[in-house]
């Protein structure tokens, strides 16, 4: 405990004043108990090995786009992500939209969350961003698990899902990350502007569809905190990299 409090004090010196008023460091300090975050990330085994899920099958140029948005994100917060796991990530052959993540940097979305809802560079970066964070973090409510031998889509969400308030700390932090990594931290907002424009398509994610109106609210309101301007801009599509576009295409062109 005594050297992630030294992490988050180090943290602390370099983030600006406002950073430091509407933050809470809190989350960066607490962790999930080793023994259950080792478990939970073994479940990443077991969900892929069920016969009713399928991947997409990357090409080598996906892997290296989507491995150089870690590594971009990871090397400009190195005060903050202290693992050093090699990400894994897992593009899932399904129609409904979402996304999570396990310890160890293992991340999965679905197909088509990224074919209909991630369809610019920024808001994909947002997204996923979210997740490294988490995982890197070990950000992840403790549940009874009962040994199943398989996981379903439903029963990994849910138990990778946070409560309202740590969400909404983990959402503040999200932003301070994609902006020290050179990133649009506003995009983060239009992700979470995706869920609520599209709350039924995002049942199965989101769980309560009421509850992301609220976390719009309170983003919002974290935003005019740190004094960023335009709240509403809006990711265009146009400014996605080639190597972005290859990803979609790679994911687009593998159905079944």
């Amino acid at each position: 405990m005594k050297a992630y409090l030294f992490i988050v004090l180090l943290y602390l010196t370099s983030c600006s004043f406002e950073e430091k008023k509407s933050l809470d460091y809190e989350l960066l300090s607490s962790n999930t108990e080793r023994d259950y975050v080792d478990h939970l990330a073994f479940t990443g085994a077991n969900y892929l090995s069920n016969d009713e899920i399928r991947e997409v099958k990357l090409s080598i140029e996906s892997k290296q786009f989507l491995d150089r948005v870690y590594e971009r994100i990871v090397s400009n917060n190195e005060l903050m992500f202290t693992n050093k796991f090699k990400p894994s990530f897992h593009i899932i052959r399904a129609q409904v939209p979402f996304i999570f993540s396990l310890p160890h940097s293992q991340f999965y979305l679905s197909s088509g969350l990224a074919e209909k809802y991630l369809k610019s560079e920024e808001l994909f970066i947002a997204a996923l961003a979210g997740e490294i964070l988490k995982s890197d973090r070990n950000i992840y409510e403790k549940r009874i698990m009962i040994p199943l031998g398989f996981y379903s889509t439903e029963k990994m969400i849910q138990i990778t899902r946070l409560k309202p308030e740590t969400k909404y700390k983990l959402n503040e932090w999200t932003y301070v990350i994609l902006k020290r990594a050179g990133h649009d931290p506003s995009a983060f907002l239009n992700w979470i502007q995706v869920q609520n424009r599209n709350a039924l398509d995002f049942s199965l994610f989101l769980g309560d569809a009421f509850g992301i109106s609220k976390e719009e609210h309170f983003f919002k309101n974290f935003m005019t905190k740190q004094g960023f301007a335009g709240v509403e801009k809006k990711v265009i599509e146009a400014n996605s990299s080639k190597e972005f576009y290859k990803l979609l295409t790679n994911i687009t062109s593998t159905k079944k």
